[in-house]
């Protein structure tokens, strides 16, 4: 049996400020002095992490979805820090093309027990999966 994966936690910081990692896809060493900003979110989030064949080539599609409280600043390119429940990390961008897409959507719901937090969506297109943290 897997261990449970729910998201727990988002951090994000700026792209360019990754330009110190190394290592592989799907493993990656993120160096320690990164100021990541931790983003309040509704426990849990949805990651969502799909593998296709498009014109013979592999395509990496991911989506984090989660709702905030907290208005996010979309100028820029965003890189996100996942971490699940069972101990592992996840990394949604780095310092080079392609980048993850931030969407943010807010509701004004007709009924009120309807959630007013912001819905965010990070998709990233890539030919490799996103890598764990170490």
């Amino acid at each position: 049996m897997n261990a449970i994966k729910n998201v727990i936690g988002i951090d994000r910081v700026q792209c360019s400020g990754l330009e110190g990692m190394s290592g592989v896809s799907p493993d990656i060493i993120v160096p320690h002095d990164i100021q990541w900003s931790e983003i309040p979110i509704q426990v849990p989030a949805k990651l969502s992490i799909i593998n296709k064949v498009e014109a013979g080539n592999s395509v990496w599609q991911t989506e984090l979805t989660f709702r905030t409280c907290e208005k996010l600043d979309t100028r820029g390119h965003w890189a996100y820090r996942v971490k699940l429940a069972n101990g592992e990390v996840r990394l949604i961008g780095g310092h080079q093309r392609p980048y993850p897409v931030t969407t943010i959507k807010e509701s004004m719901p007709d009924n009120m027990t309807d959630s007013q937090l912001l819905e965010v969506s990070v998709t990233l297109n890539s030919r490799e999966q996103i890598p764990v943290i170490h």
